[in-house]
């Protein structure tokens, strides 16, 4: 591109949105795109929360993790906008927000996040940082004998059901730790089994977990209202509960410009582009894929990103979003990682990629929201290892030096995936060791062929 006086024009990418698909594509597009591109991000929030961990601080395991969004926009180069968006013009390429002037965009990408709502009359309802102190105080009551019964449940349509087993795990530690007896914990889910994304080893792994703490689980159930120390269940069951733990129900919020679901979300294609709406992209959880999670997220930011620089004449292969489920099981003791591949159909490539539950790490850095970008940007700046909010660097990263920072991590985190893998290999465990050599690649590029050598004959070893 070129303006009248022939000096070049950067294309401008407009991500609308302030958390983890928003960071991700930013950091996808710096690496993939170096200092060729103008970012804007536009988003009402000041700071980029680290929700997953909410679910540790009521019971004093995890510190509020933020992040000042100035502070990042600064270092990457990009410009940030606190303005709560309106509508998108498509036909003028055009971001319309409230209070300010409109952004022209070359491509821009969606990332505004998803609504909740509470939906169990009675019930405590946790959805993430604002409610911590709601759960503290169902703490405090627990520690002062004030509550005898605790049941955690879920809404029917919800597809990430995570935090309800690890709010009950956590429980069930500290009501432990404390000597508290006679408190009865259960977990009513409408799944056919816990954590049924993961597959079967997770369901296993939930059930072992939950009769070593003395907590009841009770699946394909669906509560209804909670008074008066009973839970209704659908069809006039009912169960005995003091109290009753709930996630919320999620729907997006529809924009205007922009096609949507019944539910709000914004329905994408294989390379998360928004469909029907040509430069326009989706990825998180405003989107119609019914797995609402961090890291998913970033895959989805990831696909997002590539189909971007494509556009904008990048010579790389844009891949398809396909997603592989990674989540960290908080339990109160040692956590627990789960990957499962939840894409739509399994290439013959992907035969190796089965469930896998395990207390060692699956990936690097062991953090609750792996994306390639955003989960090594964290850790360095000591988000998710104790450090305080991060203020900007004395010597910030410029958008020209990022892709080498960025490449230096991955070097790192590969070589460390590449341990792992050849360590899980020497003890038997192919299944880890496949997985562990799908990181290397995912951070590397394709693999050496003495590596593709190795992980042929890890596969025959399934066989």
């Amino acid at each position: 591109m070129s303006c009248a006086g022939g000096s070049p024009v950067r294309p401008r990418v407009v991500i609308v949105g302030g958390g983890v698909a928003a960071l991700e594509t930013m950091l996808a597009l710096r690496d993939t795109l170096d200092a060729v591109v103008s970012i804007d991000i536009v988003t009402p929030s000041d700071r980029f929360q680290y929700r997953p961990l909410s679910v540790a601080e009521p019971f004093g395991l995890a510190e509020p993790r933020s992040f000042d969004l100035a502070a990042i926009a600064s270092e990457q180069g990009v410009q940030l906008h606190r303005r709560v968006i309106q509508a998108i013009h498509p036909d003028r390429k055009q971001v319309c927000v409230r209070d300010g002037p409109s952004l022209s965009y070359d491509a821009a990408l969606i990332a505004a996040g998803a609504q909740t709502r509470e939906w169990l009359p009675g019930a405590i309802h946790f959805a993430g940082p604002e409610d911590v102190a709601r759960i503290r105080a169902l703490v405090a009551e627990l520690d002062a004998g004030e509550v005898g019964s605790v049941v955690f449940t879920a809404p029917g349509a919800l597809s990430w059901t995570l935090p309800l087993y690890e709010l009950a795990l956590l429980t069930a530690a500290h009501i432990s730790e404390q000597g508290l007896r006679d408190v009865r914990l259960t977990v009513l889910t409408p799944e056919a089994q816990p954590l049924e994304a993961f597959g079967p080893a997770a369901g296993a792994h939930i059930r072992e977990l939950f009769v070593n703490r003395g907590i009841t689980l009770r699946t394909r159930q669906q509560a209804h209202s909670h008074a008066q120390g009973r839970l209704t269940l659908l069809f006039d069951q009912y169960i005995e509960a003091d109290r009753v733990v709930a996630l919320p129900e999620i729907h997006g919020e529809p924009i205007a410009g922009l096609p949507h679901d019944d539910d709000g979300f914004i329905p994408v294609d294989d390379h998360c582009a928004v469909l029907g709406v040509p430069a326009v992209y989706a990825a998180g959880d405003i989107t119609s894929y019914p797995i609402k999670q961090g890291g998913l997220a970033c895959q989805q930011a990831d696909a997002a990103a590539e189909a971007i620089a494509v556009a904008f004449g990048a010579t790389l292969k844009p891949r398809p979003f396909e997603p592989i489920l990674r989540g960290q099981l908080l339990t109160g003791l040692i956590p627990t990682y789960m990957t499962a591949d939840v894409s739509a159909s399994k290439s013959a490539s992907r035969h190796d990629r089965e469930p896998v539950v395990a207390v060692n790490p699956l990936w690097w850095p062991p953090s609750k929201i792996v994306g390639r970008y955003l989960a090594p940007y964290l850790a360095e700046h000591a988000l998710l290892l104790g450090g305080e909010p991060t203020q900007p660097q004395e010597h910030p990263t410029s958008p020209e030096q990022a892709p080498q920072a960025q490449r230096a991590r991955d070097d790192d985190a590969s070589g460390m995936a590449l341990a792992f893998a050849e360590r899980d290999a020497e003890h038997g465990d192919y299944v880890s060791a496949l997985e562990w050599l799908h990181m290397v690649e995912q951070l590397s590029g394709p693999l050496a062929p003495e590596l593709e050598d190795k992980r042929a004959a890890w596969r025959q070893q399934l066989e």
